[in-house]
């Protein structure tokens, strides 16, 4: 039942836990919260100093809670309105919770506001009622109240994606504290490496069980007089290759990858060679993911980049044509709209796009590693975050440029 009633404002309050801790509501002591609450009450009958649309209340003993219009009380409490006429009804707490993460398709939440009601809403049902509220699938759900139960004090200023991620470790105790302590400003970058271990972790378990089906012999380092055959980047590079008896492999120290390696047939084989031939395909495997991402955020974020900060990448008295061949394929592959500024960005970027490992050569060109270390300090500095496998070649390149630099 409903009725419209007129209540005193010092009756009206949001929702709150068993501990007394509000649930239901903007953080208004946010300055943005803050602000729209001053607009909100501009906007009101300037006779009466009341909102056009009634506050909705529940009824709950000798208080009311309040169901739809958090910011109306607070911009009838600024301009000290004493009483209001409201729409008043019977209900329960959960059902102001529910309307409560309504109400942010209409006026957009803080992140941590949104976990705040998120996890007010565990507290009324099931991960399924909680999903069917908020629109979030069911398992995710599940993830981000682990997560939530784990948080502690911190809950506060956490918000549903950190959550999630610390859920997400629930099996891994150290992983999800480690997440957990790493802060507001570190978390996803802690859930980041933790997930990458993790992928490589199973990534060698499934090429260990794959190198056994073969019959293949994994190797602690360089097997010694044999020769390397190719590289390994996934269980099924093993299905097309006529295996030789005797073949072994050796995981390289990031396992992301393995060289296969055959028996030397009688030849003397050179280890270091052999070594070198493997680093030389898994740099040119790396390469490869490296441009594909660098490419494709450039591409989605020209507009917003200074030409200036690519331009410091290219070598020491390079020239670039705006123009030019590399420019007009990466337009064309990529979609990109180019105009006189971001046409420059991109010859830059085209002009610095150094491979740091020739094919033809055995080892890497150090002028090669070093633009291509430039090219991604450049573009880091322009918000551009570098896939794994770039780290990886990028620390390549820095141990020669050392080693170049050691033997000048």
């Amino acid at each position: 039942m409903a009725s419209i009633e007129t209540v005193s404002i010092e009756d009206v309050y949001p929702l709150t836990d068993e501990y007394g801790n509000s649930m239901a509501r903007r953080d208004y002591s946010l300055k943005a919260n803050k602000d729209y609450v001053k607009r909100l009450a501009e906007s009101f009958n300037p006779e009466t100093k009341l909102p056009d649309e009634p506050v909705v209340l529940v009824r709950d003993g000798g208080v009311y809670r309040i169901k739809t219009g958090n910011s109306r009380v607070e911009a009838m409490k600024l301009l000290k309105v004493k009483s209001f006429p409201a729409v008043v009804e019977d209900g329960d707490a959960g059902a102001v919770v529910e309307a409560a993460w309504r109400t942010d398709t209409k006026k957009t939440y803080e992140a941590e506001e949104r976990a705040e009601i998120f996890k007010a809403l565990t507290l009324f049902g099931d991960d399924e009622y909680v999903g069917r509220i908020t629109g979030i699938d069911a398992e995710r759900v599940k993830r981000i109240r682990k997560g939530s139960k784990r948080a502690g004090e911190a809950m506060e200023q956490m918000t549903m994606d950190w959550m999630e991620a610390v859920g997400e470790f629930e099996g891994d105790p150290e992983a999800a504290k480690a997440i957990l302590d790493a802060g507001a400003s570190g978390w996803r970058y802690e859930a980041q490496q933790r997930r990458a271990a993790a992928a490589r972790a199973r990534w060698r378990a499934e090429m260990e069980a794959a190198l056994a089906d073969a019959g293949v012999e994994v190797a602690d380092g360089t097997p010694d007089g044999m020769h390397y055959k190719k590289l390994l980047e996934s269980p099924g590079d093993l299905a097309d290759i006529d295996i030789e008896p005797g073949a072994k492999a050796e995981f390289n120290k990031w396992n992301t990858c393995a060289w296969l390696y055959f028996p030397g047939g009688g030849k003397a084989a050179d280890p270091e060679r052999e070594q070198m031939l493997a680093r030389r395909d898994e740099a040119g495997s790396q390469f490869e993911e490296a441009d594909k991402s660098r490419s494709k955020w450039l591409a989605e974020h020209l507009e917003e980049i200074d030409p200036a900060a690519i331009l410091k990448a290219l070598p020491a008295g390079a020239e670039i044509e705006v123009y030019d061949y590399d420019v007009i394929e990466f337009c064309e592959a990529y979609g990109a709209e180019i105009p006189i500024g971001p046409a420059v960005t991109v010859a830059a970027f085209c002009g610095a796009s150094a491979k740091p490992w020739n094919a033809w050569s055995d080892g890497p060109d150090p002028d090669g590693c070093r633009d291509f270390a430039a090219l991604t300090d450049a573009m880091e500095l322009c918000g551009y975050e570098p896939p794994e496998a770039e780290q990886k070649l990028y620390q390549l390149c820095v141990d020669v440029i050392g080693k170049e630099d050691a033997d000048e």
